[in-house]
C-alpha cells in the first residue's frame, strides 16, 4: 500500500537558487520534447513515443552540457510527466470530451515540480533530528532540508510549490512511500443499514448498537 506524506521546506537564499535552476532545465526539457511531439505530428502524422525520447537523453545531454545539474532519473522523470498528459489528453478525446486539450508549453516563470523516482536522494539521521538530501550539480550547496521522520520503502519524492508562481508560494516536498497492508481480522462486529429512501436512516450493529 503507498502513502504520501506532504512536509514543508525552508529554503535558504542560495538553495532557492538551484531550485529555480533545476527548475528552469525542466521546464525547458518539457518544452523542447513537446516541440518535438508537435512538429513531428505536424509533418509526418506521427506519434513519438516516450521511449524514442528517452533514448536520445544521453546525446542531448552531451550537446547541451547545462542539462547536467539535473539528476539523470530526474529529466527521465519530465519525459514521463509530457507522456502521461498525452496519454490523459487521448483517453479523454477517446472517451467523447472533445473539449480536453493537448498538453501546453510551460512558461518558466512557474516552478517546476521536481521528481525523484526511488534515487537521487538520501535520508539522514542527525542528533538535531532527520533530513532528505537530494543529488543535483549546481555549484556547491546542498539540498538539505529537515524532515519530520524518516519514511520506509520511499518510491518517489517531489519538490514543489503550493503557488508556483516565481517567488510566491511555500516549498514542500512530497513523499510517496510503500507500507504493508494491515491483515485482516473479522472481529465478528457486523453493520446493517437501512438506507431509507433518500438518506440514510439507521445503522445497527450485532450488539444493537444505533449510529
Amino acid at each position: 500500500m503507498h502513502l504520501t506524506a506532504r512536509v514543508k521546506i525552508h529554503p535558504t537564499e542560495d538553495q532557492l537558487k538551484v531550485l529555480w535552476e533545476l527548475s528552469d532545465r525542466c521546464c525547458s526539457l518539457y518544452n523542447l520534447a513537446l516541440a518535438e511531439r508537435k512538429d513531428v505530428w505536424k509533418s509526418k502524422r506521427k506519434s513519438v513515443k516516450y521511449i524514442d525520447q528517452q533514448n536520445k537523453l544521453s546525446e542531448f545531454k552531451k550537446k547541451n552540457p547545462e542539462y547536467k545539474v539535473v539528476y539523470s532519473k530526474t529529466l527521465q522523470g519530465v519525459l514521463k510527466k509530457l507522456d502521461a498528459n498525452y496519454k490523459s489528453f487521448f483517453g479523454l478525446r477517446k472517451n467523447g470530451d472533445v473539449t480536453a486539450k493537448s498538453p501546453n508549453f510551460r512558461s518558466r516563470n512557474f516552478f517546476q515540480t521536481i521528481v525523484y523516482n526511488q534515487s537521487g536522494f538520501r535520508l539522514l539521521k542527525t542528533l538535531y533530528g532527520n533530513k532528505i538530501i537530494f543529488s543535483h550539480n549546481v555549484n556547491n550547496v546542498s539540498l538539505d532540508f529537515e524532515i519530520s521522520k524518516v519514511f520506509p520503502n520511499i518510491k518517489q519524492v517531489e519538490i514543489y510549490n503550493d503557488d508556483p508562481f516565481k517567488a510566491k508560494g511555500d516549498f514542500y516536498v512530497s513523499i510517496t512511500y510503500e507500507v504493508a497492508v494491515p491483515e485482516y481480522v473479522d472481529n465478528n462486529q457486523y453493520q446493517a443499514i437501512d438506507a431509507g429512501i433518500t438518506k440514510i436512516v439507521t445503522c445497527i450493529n450485532l450488539k444493537g448498537k444505533i449510529h
